[in-house]
């Protein structure tokens, strides 16, 4: 019984860490942002990689998705 609950309890830690590793990413066909889970996010756009603190988020009014939707917008037009 002990075994059990032993074996139960590591297949909970495991399960919780590896969700813990996986970013919420929001991406369109040439940007991502990935939610770093700590105030910043990691916007990536045609190769370049840039951190954005949540409150220029906030400061434009956007959510990550609205963010990353208005630069694929932006960047269909060149």
């Amino acid at each position: 019984m002990k075994k059990l609950v032993l074996a139960a309890m590591v297949a909970v830690f495991v399960i919780s860490c590896s969700k813990d590793d996986e970013n919420d990413c929001e991406s369109c066909e040439k940007a991502k942002i990935c939610d770093n889970g700590d105030g910043t996010y990691t916007f990536s756009y045609d190769g370049e990689e840039e951190i954005v603190k949540e409150e220029v988020l906030e400061s434009l009014k956007l959510t990550p998705k609205e963010y990353v939707e208005l630069v694929c917008i932006a960047g269909s037009s060149d």
